[in-house]
């Protein structure tokens, strides 16, 4: 990773004057209203409808040097960010031998959920109680990446390289748990996927990403992720890798994917916890005309468990989605289920979320 490094060094003071950029604001704000109910013999979960609405502006900036090399920044404000003193952003620098960036945490590199086709969000991202473990990404870590050129191999291949070194300081790399704000100052996150917190001490993450496009509607693609170093009390060194398939015929869009992720234990005395998961995601998508699309998903989650009175844990998570939109507004509905939510068996979920969200 040495190497990483000291390439990106010599191509920032090598290649000549940054011209003056352009600047631009983007965004979207969505409200959206949740019904959610619970029908197994587990418990009931979740009753209570939620109203909400989220927000985000990203400010960007581009330009090119004085030799034609581009580069471009970008930072994120996001509607609840708490006590940040600076939210997601991103700094990166192209030319011919490819890209290479700085994102603190942006940059994601996992290819885990690239198969989904769900118009609104995928279902297991739609309930407060389903508690599904994904595969670890280096965005939850400020680190540095390498993209290259997109036409340099053959069948569309491209790879990407991402490392997230050791941190110290007020900018702590806490991995950001699924689906919720971080922290950028505070070490708040350490109880997130994996349980995973890189402290300074020696601590690093390393994803590798290839993907590929062979012949006309097909996209193929593939991570890596593993981490080196001693990162908390773990009686296995945590890792993840994913692959993904997607095909495009018509108005329609097919994807599946399957992952694996061994997470960081705690300790043998420790409670119940995920020790590892094996993901299989299914999902179609077809735009019924220029306004209305539709899909289908179908995601599976096997956990093996630790110190827990069942050793697996099997949540099955399903959702037939629309959404129609008009200019700049996008009316959306998903009907979803989980069944064994949060791995506990007979915790059975349902939710139907409505949706509307402005992008400008």
């Amino acid at each position: 990773m040495k190497k990483l490094v000291a390439m990106l060094s010599v191509f920032l003071f090598t290649f000549g004057v940054a011209k003056a950029g352009e600047l631009s604001i983007s965004g979207n704000a969505k409200a959206s209203y949740a019904i959610s109910s619970s029908d197994g013999t587990a418990g009931q979960v979740n009753k209570q409808p939620g109203l909400g609405i989220s927000n985000e502006f990203t400010l960007g900036a581009s330009g090119e040097l004085d030799n034609g090399y581009a580069w471009s920044y970008a930072i994120d404000i996001d509607s609840v960010e708490s006590s940040a003193t600076n939210d997601d952003a991103k700094l990166t620098l192209s030319g011919p031998i490819g890209t290479f960036g700085i994102f603190l945490g942006e940059g994601g590199m996992g290819v885990e959920n690239a198969a989904s086709q769900s118009v609104i969000a995928r279902p297991s991202d739609t309930s407060y109680a389903e508690a599904m473990t994904d595969t670890f990404d280096i965005d939850g870590f400020d680190n540095l990446q390498y993209h290259s050129p997109a036409d340099m191999l053959p069948f569309g291949i491209t790879f990407k390289i991402g490392h997230a070194p050791n941190a110290v300081g007020t900018q702590a790399n806490d991995f950001k748990a699924a689906g919720t704000i971080h922290d950028r100052v505070a070490s708040a996150d350490t109880a997130a996927i994996g349980g995973i917190t890189l402290d300074g001490g020696g601590d690093s993450m390393t994803m590798y990403q290839v993907k590929a496009s062979p012949i006309d509607g097909l996209s193929l693609g593939a991570d890596y992720a593993e981490f080196s170093g001693v990162i908390g009390a773990t009686d296995q060194a945590p890792e993840s890798g994913s692959y993904f398939a997607t095909y495009t015929f018509g108005p329609a869009t097919i994807g599946y994917s399957k992952s694996y992720a061994a997470l960081a234990l705690t300790s043998a005395a420790t409670p119940a916890e995920v020790e590892s998961v094996e993901n299989t995601k299914f999902s179609i998508g077809i735009n019924v005309n220029e306004n209305l699309s539709v899909s289908y998903e179908e995601e599976e989650s096997d956990a093996t468990m630790k110190n827990a009175a069942t050793t697996h844990g099997t949540i099955t998570s399903s959702g037939i989605q629309a959404a129609y939109t008009m200019g700049g507004m996008t009316l959306g509905v998903a009907m979803n289920d989980h069944e064994n939510a949060a791995y506990t068996k007979n915790q059975d979920v349902k939710d139907t979320v409505f949706t509307m969200q402005m992008a400008f």
